[in-house]
């Protein structure tokens, strides 16, 4: 008895190919759009937990948060890094290192290993946020009572950090996690923001007292954040 033998031809596979060819490049970007704002979502979730722990330490040190390596210790030096103000959050604020690593930035590529040093004197820490466990910058010699609005935490900036500071438009760089396009930000007040970048100033805007925007994280206006609170990046 004669079979019937059916195939593909040629350019039936070539089709085939070329359809999901094309379903993969329009299914690829909006896989990444999703991916990316889970990312934000988790980064917001991760500064509104370090904003409850800057309050608490705010309420036990007179209204201040961080603003020397060690609050205790009248011979600390002055914080040069995010690092060094997020210290003072261990352990009686915190105990999880990991809040600090935000997905995909080029300051913490691989996982904080929870290591706290449980009886911190003078200053000197030795497991906790060490180097490359912290994605996140801070804003100096802020408190409680200061404007409600001024940004206190932020994604980390490009290194060194410039005036104003600046994201970067390489996610691959530091600075960079969210390609200048976004910025998560956490207020004085504890609110936390996911903010559209200016594709210029390479970060959020606000209108200044002279009615021109400007970088939210600019010192030049003296309506808003003064000379002393600059920021510093994750170390």
């Amino acid at each position: 008895m004669k079979r019937n033998l059916s195939a593909f031809t040629l350019i039936e596979l070539l089709v085939v190919i070329t359809i999901i060819a094309i379903l993969a490049s329009i299914a690829f970007p909006v896989f990444n759009t999703v991916t990316e704002r889970a990312n934000q979502t988790k980064d917001l979730s991760n500064i509104r937990q370090i904003g409850v722990a800057l309050k608490l330490f705010a309420s036990d040190h007179e209204g201040s948060f961080p603003v020397t390596t060690d609050p205790e210790d009248s011979a600390s030096g002055p914080i040069t890094t995010a690092n060094q103000a997020f210290r003072e959050l261990f352990p009686n604020y915190l105990t999880n290192e990991e809040i600090f690593a935000a997905k995909g930035s080029a300051y913490t590529k691989g996982t904080p290993d929870n290591r706290i040093d449980q009886n911190p004197t003078g200053g000197n820490y030795t497991e906790t946020l060490k180097a490359g466990e912290n994605s996140y910058s801070y804003i100096l010699n802020l408190n409680e009572t200061s404007n409600s609005s001024f940004p206190v935490v932020a994604d980390g900036f490009v290194d060194p950090v410039s005036n104003p500071p600046v994201y970067s438009v390489d996610k691959t760089q530091k600075g960079g996690v969210w390609g200048a396009k976004r910025a998560i930000v956490l207020n004085c007040d504890g609110s936390v923001n996911n903010l559209v970048c200016d594709t210029a100033a390479l970060a959020p805007l606000r209108t200044s007292s002279s009615g021109t925007k400007i970088n939210i994280f600019a010192t030049s206006d003296s309506a808003w954040l003064g000379s002393a609170n600059t920021a510093v990046n994750p170390q």
